[in-house]
């Protein structure tokens, strides 16, 4: 073990005074949207702006956007790929299937009603389909048209209904018109960070991973608070397994842009969380954006290339440690949604979560937040489970969805209102602790010694609410998480408290963190883990194990202080603000 962590240490110092470096463990890929290329058929700042990033950057491939609201020049296109090419450089094509129109001063979203914008988007793809074999289709291959045409088209199906089928069909002839001009061109369809909402506006995950020579991952998450979508730093790896479990082998890696990021560091995250799911290649998104800022004459700066540059020569070092992510198993069926985006808030707990799209026969505990509920045979999966001797985990979510379809037979307890927390404790009352800020919780009733609240909220009143509650069943055991209505108040959980949450939940596995929230966990198949935090302070940060163990930080080889734990053994180090450490044991 010393001997690989001394490797290490060496192969880090090599890349400090080798910019050379090439990138062992994963590709990089570099969009370039149609105004890209247009730029970039100016051969001064072809050179210059690819000289500027070749300092920095190992650039394997890049893509070549064909359309964006207009379809670019054909000749434009190919002078531009010959000159990657002679760079080196593997070049693909890129289609965003936008139009001119706009709907509310929005995208200008494709109207698949529309024979027009159809041809359009098949011209495109016929381009595409003479010049490159390989073509990915940006995020904007969805439908949210509501013009006369579609709703006459519609008919009486839902909406839902009608853009899953109908973005099915036009898939279909997109890949048999590609092939028509170009049999040996691959597809890919890049799926963009709102999974939830998929099915919504026609992506459809039932379908389309089939119809697809590959996909892609969009797992761009900008500032988890001062953004519309809130999508939490987490996610950025969340969305790389989810969809690698979608469609197994097809997932060819994730896309970052530097878009409504807050801080440069948020960037740097997105970088780092996408390689840690697995990606093997990258893409950064997009070329003359990367530029901060670029004048008309020879001079070229960033801050986001260099930063960039940091992330792939670290994350290469350390990649042949982090095999086989692995996590808490949550299950999320095909084209669901509720408790929207919640198992990445859990994941800033510091539990470890592993969406998949189909329950492994080995899993032992498994959670279920609101949208499993969209599946029809899901109560018959939970008491499988349960008689098998497993354990499931539910949300407040789930328990208000399924109360008419049984869920009562397999926990007795009920939502009764709201109430508001501000400290919290055990079972037995033997601690308290403040919260950080007031918490809203659904008001759960529990049946006195049929189902036991493990882990309790408590009003200003004095009133026990219960946070984790724990019954039986068959040969199995049902534990309940009582979600607050804005998930980001789960924050406001005590260390302590969640402490105890990841001591019932996660008691089969080797190690569990001691931590603040916004401390995150990731564990690997070859007792390698990483612990991030996204705090804007530094933290304590204590690492629990059930058996003695040795602990070494791997990017120093340095092993860390055992605490003298009664039981297994506790090692405790300060993590700063932003920063992750990887460890091995």
């Amino acid at each position: 073990m010393r001997r690989i962590l001394i490797s290490l240490v060496l192969l880090i110092l090599f890349w400090v005074g080798n910019k050379s470096w090439a990138y062992q463990h994963f590709k990089v890929a570099i969009y370039c949207t149609k105004n890209d290329v247009e730029k970039l058929s100016n051969r001064d700042y072809f050179e210059n702006t690819l000289a500027f990033m070749q300092q920095y950057i190992k650039i394997d491939k890049v893509y070549l956007e064909v359309h964006r609201r207009e379809t670019i020049d054909e000749k434009t296109l190919q002078k531009v790929k010959r000159w990657f090419q002679e760079k080196g450089i593997e070049t693909a094509a890129g289609i965003t299937p936008t139009g001119k129109r706009k709907q509310d001063g929005h995208f200008g979203v494709l109207c698949y009603s529309n024979p027009e914008e159809i041809n359009m988007l098949l011209s495109a793809m016929h381009i595409a389909a003479r010049n490159f074999n390989e073509c990915i289709l940006d995020d904007f291959f969805f439908t949210s048209c509501k013009c006369p045409a579609c709703i006459r088209a519609k008919g009486k199906r839902s909406w839902e209904e009608f853009r899953l089928q109908k973005m099915t069909q036009i898939s279909r002839r997109l890949i048999e018109e590609a092939r028509q001009i170009n049999p040996q061109i691959q597809v890919v369809i890049k799926y963009p960070n709102w999974y939830e909402y998929y099915q919504f506006t026609g992506y459809n995950l039932s379908t389309q991973p089939q119809i697809f020579d590959g996909i892609y991952t969009g797992t761009e998450t900008r500032d988890p608070r001062y953004t519309h979508q809130n999508l939490q730093p987490y996610q950025s790896y969340l969305i790389m397994r989810y969809l690698s479990h979608v469609a197994p082998g097809k997932n060819r890696g994730g896309w970052v842009d530097p878009l409504r990021r807050g801080t440069l560091n948020r960037y740097a995250q997105q970088l780092y969380l996408t390689l840690f799911s697995g990606s093997k290649e990258i893409t950064l998104f997009h070329w003359d954006g990367l530029f901060q800022p670029a004048d008309s004459g020879r001079q070229f700066l960033s801050d986001l290339i260099p930063t960039a540059s940091a992330v792939f020569q670290k994350f290469d070092v350390l990649a042949p440690l982090l095999k086989e992510p692995q996590g808490l198993v949550v299950y999320k069926p095909l084209n669901s949604s509720g408790e929207n985006f919640l198992p990445a808030y859990l994941g800033m707990l510091g539990i470890p979560m592993e969406l998949t799209s189909q329950i492994p026969d080995n899993a032992k505990k498994v959670l279920f937040t609101a949208n499993a509920a969209d599946d029809p045979s899901l109560m018959q999966k939970l008491k499988q489970l349960l008689e098998e001797g497993k354990e499931i985990i539910i949300t407040s979510g789930l328990l208000q969805r399924m109360e008419k379809r049984g869920i009562d037979e397999l926990i007795s307890v009920r939502v009764e209102g709201a109430v508001h927390i501000e400290r919290t404790s055990d079972l037995l009352f033997r601690k308290i602790f403040s919260t950080v800020q007031p918490i809203t919780l659904p008001k759960v009733v529990v049946p006195t010694n049929d189902c036991w609240a493990e882990v309790l909220g408590i009003t200003p009143a004095g009133t026990a609410v219960p946070i984790l509650t724990r019954t039986n069943y068959a040969r199995g055991t049902v534990w309940m998480i009582t979600v607050p209505d804005d998930f980001a108040e789960l924050y406001f959980l005590p260390r302590e408290s969640l402490w105890q949450i990841r001591s019932f939940l996660l008691d089969d596995q080797p190690v569990l963190i001691d931590a603040p929230s916004q401390v995150s966990l990731f564990w690997y198949g070859n007792n390698t883990i990483i612990v991030q935090s996204f705090l804007e302070h530094s933290t304590v940060v204590r690492l629990h194990f059930g058996k003695k163990v040795s602990v070494f930080d791997a990017m120093t080889g340095k092993a860390l202080k055992n605490q003298r734990a009664a039981k297994g053994a506790v090692f405790e180090f300060n993590l700063p603000a932003q920063e992750f450490r990887v460890f091995q044991f």
